[in-house]
């Protein structure tokens, strides 16, 4: 079984009180196709930018864990 290249679980993004993005999760594994879809203003970028600790200043971000990378055995 492939290792995630991608894993996140239970990301959460607020503005002040105002949360953007809430509880989301999902693996990518290497080879995989994948797609994060939504509306205008969903949090897709947001998500983006949190993984790669881009998020403006202003953003507070919570995750059980964000991992990037494929482990080597």
């Amino acid at each position: 079984m492939k290792q995630p290249l991608l894993n996140i679980s239970n990301l959460s993004i607020h503005f002040g009180q105002t949360p953007v993005v809430d509880g989301v999760s999902f693996n990518i594994k290497p080879s995989e196709t994948f797609a994060l879809v939504g509306e205008s203003g969903s949090g897709k970028s947001l998500t983006a930018l949190a993984v790669m600790c881009l998020l403006p200043n202003a953003a507070t971000m919570r995750a059980d864990s964000i991992q990037l990378g494929v482990k080597n055995p």
